[in-house]
């Protein structure tokens, strides 16, 4: 044990500035050992500023929050988020013919509306994974099925059409299918307004949300400089108590000033931490993305709602049309 205390307290006279950062390094963790298994009085732990020590706990409930709600927020880098897992869609339902239909009832539908006109793909790029657009596709192969046109929207005919298995198609059948079609329509418009708020999450709330937790993990890291500065001071000061209280003057005058550059480190460092906390706390950045998030969630849902409340009136007009007709073939 002797030879252990020499060697540590030998190593910055014997090796120079790396020595010195190690000697530092083996005196901290000495200090920390000791203040762990209670070998060391409270009264000599150097207590730190109660302004600090607040800042300390705001910041640390700052970054729970800031990593909890990015946890959950990460779902929108996702575009299947809300895709059901039980859903296994055929290979007709994926095919870029619903697709194509879908974008070519849309572009029919815009025409001589206020709408924002849709041109017609020969084939959509890619198949969405949401659930909106799983919809979609379900709808479009059944209105398909029951005889829309591939590429318009006016209508089904309501005189009777050969299905794809041969049989005949009666009026109330086509309305059902013309039914499917105006539902397939809203929820691809659905589908991609969603695909259009997550590109705005993440565009204004993820990218600086995690920029702002990186501001978070610099003020932490000003924190431990000042618990190594604090645990150096300390150390020193034991060591200090333990030459006093050997009589050891030699020393003495080495020692109190190796004690008043710790003290001046400490305050350094939690004048430091201090100014880095209230920075990160003070920062706007992070409201200002909550209040980007919540704007691409308000525009979303009130574009879906314009389309599900147009797409609700003509569903309604069409479903007491096909009851008029149910009924007049049953007087």
């Amino acid at each position: 044990m002797e030879n252990w205390k020499a060697f540590t307290q030998n190593i910055s006279a014997n090796v120079g500035p790396v020595g010195q950062r190690i000697s530092r390094g083996f005196g901290n963790l000495n200090q920390q050992a000791k203040e762990r298994f209670g070998t060391v009085d409270a009264d000599d732990i150097t207590e730190l500023p109660q302004e600090y020590k607040d800042l300390e706990q705001r910041v640390d409930a700052l970054r729970s929050a800031h990593n909890n709600l990015l946890k959950i927020a990460r779902a929108y880098e996702s575009e299947g988020y809300d895709y059901p897992t039980q859903v296994q869609e055929s290979i007709g339902q994926l095919s870029q013919q619903i697709g194509h239909s879908v974008t070519s009832w849309a572009s029919s539908a815009t025409k001589g509306t206020s709408l924002p006109a849709v041109q017609p793909t020969a084939a959509p790029p890619e198949v969405h994974r949401t659930l909106a657009h799983a919809l979609s596709r379900g709808a479009a192969s059944g209105a398909l099925e029951l005889g829309a046109s591939p590429t318009s929207i006016a209508g089904l005919p309501t005189s009777p059409a050969s299905g794809p298995s041969g049989g005949n198609l009666a009026g109330e059948e086509s309305k059902l299918g013309e039914a499917l079609q105006k539902f397939a329509l809203a929820q691809d418009r659905v589908g991609n307004a969603r695909l259009a708020q997550d590109d705005s999450i993440r565009q204004g709330f993820l990218q600086p949300w995690q920029a702002f937790g990186a501001q978070i993990t610099v003020a932490i890291k000003a924190r431990q400089a000042v618990r190594d500065a604090r645990l150096h001071l300390d150390s020193w000061r034991q060591a200090l108590k333990a030459i006093e209280a050997a009589g050891n003057t030699a020393k003495l005058d080495s020692h109190r000033q190796e004690v008043e550059a710790a003290e001046d480190k400490l305050v350094e460092a939690t004048e430091a931490a201090i100014a880095s906390q209230k920075a990160v706390l003070e920062n706007p950045e992070g409201i200002k993305s909550l209040a980007a998030f919540v704007k691409a969630q308000s525009e979303y849902h009130q574009a879906a709602a314009q389309v599900l409340a147009q797409a609700s009136s003509e569903l309604a007009n069409l479903g007491l049309a096909a009851e008029s007709d149910y009924r007049a073939t049953r007087a």
